[in-house]
């Protein structure tokens, strides 16, 4: 089965229609969105004769990609512990005729412990989470070098199994209307906070929530300083199911006398380098897309609001006026709008 994606034609061999972990190959065709958006970041940073390397390749799509639309990489290295899959990528890559690659068939966890130092650009996207390999791969990065995880259990980090995220991310999920900005936040806490303990800062330069996946964008930066001040930005957020009320910060009861809800820690600073952005949205692709992303980064909150949710709570009809007040559109939700007002700011306007 032959299989076209960008600018790239690979053979991923006899699969299910459903892409599943004990595919010999994988392939995840509903992320083109996500690849989409991977090459026009790369474009965008500009980079040239830099080494990628992806530690889970499956099929290699990614990786290809980025060498045949992007002029960032001089080597490509592909990486996957199923010697199915390597003799599959090893084939993708003669039919597109990429040069500069390497192929391995390590454990994950073997290749980031062995592999030089001096990597510009690492990919980490498992089953679940990534947060395993966060220590090794940042150790493996480069000064300035890029760090991209992608995790794909949503449901830990968004509030549906609140236990596995207390384990695996040492915070507190729930499932509020925001849930996947939290979701998307508690994960880029994590990485935050493992990155410091070695003094290094993971700062983030772009993040996503789209479909059944998180995927976020580091950059890294040496110094205890910086990973200090990324730190003050990580705290929690009291949340109200009753009235909708959320602050940043630790509060025992909402003005409506109702317990609040702690959700985090998290990341509450800014997700995106908006320079960076505008590049990215400059190539004209998935314009959309990111113009909600823009719009995003100009309003400094770590949460959305939904037009659904404020009606059901409080019995009146705002989605014809959200345009008109100027509140700012998510990427994350179709209903989600961004502002800088409270719960009770928002009801006065109605």
């Amino acid at each position: 089965m032959d299989y076209s994606e960008g600018l790239v034609k690979i053979s991923i061999g006899k699969r299910d229609l459903v892409p599943s972990k004990k595919d010999d190959i994988f392939l995840n065709e509903h992320k083109s969105f996500d690849r989409d958006i991977n090459v026009l970041l790369v474009k965008a940073l500009g980079w040239k004769n830099k080494a990628y390397l992806e530690v889970m390749s499956g099929s290699g799509i990614r990786g290809l990609r980025l060498a045949e639309e992007t002029a960032a990489f001089s080597k490509i290295v592909f990486n996957d512990l199923k010697k199915s899959a390597v003799n599959n990528i090893k084939k993708n890559i003669g039919l597109n005729k990429i040069k500069g690659c390497e192929v391995h068939d390590l454990d994950a966890h073997e290749l980031l412990k062995t592999y030089e130092k001096g990597i510009d650009y690492i990919d980490i996207d498992p089953f679940g989470s990534p947060v395993y390999y966060v220590v090794d791969a940042m150790k493996k990065l480069s000064r300035n070098g890029i760090l991209s995880v992608c995790a794909t259990d949503t449901g830990a980090l968004s509030g549906t199994f609140p236990s596995a995220c207390r384990r695996r991310y040492h915070s507190n999920s729930y499932l509020s209307e925001f849930y996947y900005e939290s979701g998307l936040r508690i994960l880029i806490k994590e990485c935050i906070s493992l990155a410091s303990s070695y003094d290094v800062a993971l700062i983030p330069i772009f993040a996503h929530a789209t479909r059944h996946y998180f995927r976020a964008y580091f950059r890294k930066v040496k110094g205890a300083k910086t990973a200090d001040e990324l730190i003050k930005k990580i705290g929690f957020i009291s949340y109200c199911p009753k009235c909708l009320n959320r602050q940043i910060g630790i509060k025992c009861e909402c003005v409506c006398k109702e317990k609040m809800i702690l959700i985090g820690p998290l990341f509450a600073g800014k997700l995106y380098d908006e320079k960076l952005v505008k590049k990215m949205a400059s190539f004209g692709k998935h314009e959309d897309f990111f113009g909600k992303i823009l719009s995003e980064a100009e309003v400094d909150s770590p949460w959305f609001y939904t037009t659904d949710s404020i009606c059901k709570k409080h019995k009146i009809s705002i989605e014809p006026r959200i345009k008109e007040l100027g509140f700012n559109k998510t990427h994350i939700h179709p209903k989600g709008f961004k502002t800088d007002k409270n719960i009770f700011e928002i009801l006065k306007k109605f």
